[in-house]
């Protein structure tokens, strides 16, 4: 009976946090012999790896496509969106969607991170609409918090947070610091990620180290311009690649946007024995623990953040085993079976 339940994720062809969410918990319901779906802008470019046991639906804009998808068949759905954005647009798809005794997942990782009037009047109807949602949950404290701050009508004090995982790789020793020493940037080249702080870092370490490599990892608006600033042999701009080349290359993470409420990267760095430093706000002071597996500090100064820096790699060993070991407290797949379980007790409640 249960395989009769098919789940349909919904996303919109950014690369990034929510897009590894969701390929996470695709895995996971393969891995329990559910019947799952996608529908993406461009699902292969979007995802690395996309589990082969899924169907794809390519979405083009065509809205009686995505009617048709949702809505065609009697197989019971389950509706799985972190976008807020897809509950306006696709508002009368999924009214009809919920007609039929299907249901609405949304996740909300983060608040609106460029508050325009356009922004903030689509998150005002969102807010007056969100009770169509079955099953709304946050991917981060600071992230219901800013909803709740900025619509505080919505009725959310009570809604569940689930933070995100990652999964544990085999390491059996401690990552020793060679004579190249890598330190990363990863994330879509916007200003709320603030990776002209990074390069700015990286031009000062540069004026007197010449062993210390800088890598800028995602593409984004600003990547144009930032090529053509920051020209320096050791700073290089790699656009998207895999993941496992990233963290292959990989010595020091850092986040240098000003708020990050539950990153991903993080946690994926850690996995590998990485340790991280960031100058964020947010949830992300659940992941990292200061002075044992990488350093908050909320700053804007270049100077500040080079000083933890050389901290990392004066007992680099340390940092890195601590890395590792606190991964474990982000597993993956406990994360997902948290989530799901959470579903399924609600949802025989709703019966």
């Amino acid at each position: 009976m249960q395989n009769k339940i098919e789940h349909i994720f919904f996303s919109n062809g950014y690369r990034g946090g929510a897009s590894t969410f969701i390929n996470d918990h695709i895995n996971h319901l393969i891995k329990k012999r559910k019947n799952v779906s996608l529908i993406d802008n461009h699902p292969n470019k979007t995802y690395d790896q996309l589990n082969k046991k899924i169907r794809l639906y390519k979405n083009t804009g065509d809205i009686k496509k995505i009617d048709k998808i949702l809505n065609s068949g009697n197989s019971k759905k389950f509706l799985f969106i972190t976008n807020y954005a897809f509950i306006i647009k696709y508002y009368f798809i999924l009214k009809k969607f919920k007609q039929k005794n299907n249901k609405i997942i949304l996740t909300l990782h983060s608040g609106l991170l460029e508050l325009t009037l356009k922004n903030y009047l689509a998150g005002l109807l969102f807010s007056l609409i969100y009770k169509n949602i079955d099953f709304l949950f946050f991917g981060s404290y600071s992230a219901k918090e800013w909803w709740h701050k900025k619509y505080p009508w919505m009725k959310i004090k009570n809604l569940p947070v689930f933070y995100n995982g990652a999964k544990c790789q085999k390491i059996k020793k401690k990552k020793n610091l060679s004579k190249k020493i890598i330190v990363t940037f990863a994330g879509r080249l916007e200003n709320e990620n603030n990776p002209i702080f990074f390069l700015d870092i990286a031009n000062q370490i540069l004026k007197t180290k010449k062993n210390i490599f800088f890598n800028i990892y995602g593409d984004g608006t600003l990547l144009s311009d930032l090529k053509k600033k920051y020209k320096k042999r050791n700073i290089t701009f790699h656009g998207w690649v895999k993941k496992k080349i990233i963290f292959k290359k990989t010595n020091l993470f850092m986040i240098t946007s000003p708020v990050n409420n539950y990153p991903y990267v993080a946690l994926e760095a850690k996995s590998h024995g990485i340790p991280v430093i960031s100058c964020s706000k947010g949830d992300i002071n659940k992941i990292i623990k200061n002075g044992i597996d990488g350093f908050i500090k909320h700053t804007d100064s270049v100077e500040t953040m080079i000083a933890l820096i050389n901290k990392v790699f004066r007992d680099y060993q340390y940092f890195s085993h601590n890395s590792y070991l606190r991964s474990y407290k982000f597993d993956i797949n406990t994360s997902c079976e948290k989530f799901w379980r959470k579903i399924k007790i609600e949802n025989n409640n709703l019966r």
